[in-house]
């Protein structure tokens, strides 16, 4: 039973093997959020009820860029909440985020926006969303994600 396990362990891991890039996985740049960024309040686009959202962590996977700089991807947690007593109809929200890379100087160098669509069924207070993007942040930079004013 053990030559099993072990023949079996070999077995995926050369399976796996196989699966593995060459890419260089390196330590993330700095990733910040302003504190004005953190929290905004969104109009629903169906309904025009308020919406509470607010940035609820940030993970980051690296590599290394061939032009020196680092691919970072990242999966940033979102919170919404609603106040029932205003509607509890389903419902749909755009929230208006953004990116920026800021050189060592505090230069903002580039930024970007976008928005992330989310639906409420019918009677949902909460949600808890995550946003999937990538970004590559040249060398000696930061990037900062916020969400945007939504009006």
């Amino acid at each position: 039973m053990k030559q099993l396990s072990f023949l079996a362990l070999i077995g995926c891991s050369v399976l796996f093997t196989g699966c593995t890039s060459n890419d260089e996985i390196v330590t993330c740049p700095v990733i910040s959020a302003p504190e004005e960024g953190a929290r905004s309040f969104v109009r629903s686009d169906t309904a025009g009820q308020m919406f509470d959202v607010r940035l609820n962590g940030v993970t980051a996977d690296c590599l290394r860029h061939k032009s020196g700089g680092t691919v970072v991807a990242l999966t940033v947690g979102l919170k919404l909440d609603r106040n029932l007593g205003e509607g509890t109809d389903a419902d749909v929200i755009a929230v208006p985020m953004m990116t920026a890379m800021v050189d060592n100087q505090q230069t903002v160098i580039s930024n970007s926006e976008f928005g992330y669509i989310v639906g409420f069924g019918k009677g949902a207070k909460q949600q808890y969303p995550t946003v999937e993007l990538e970004e590559i942040v040249p060398a000696e930079a930061r990037l900062v994600i916020s969400l945007r004013p939504a009006y």
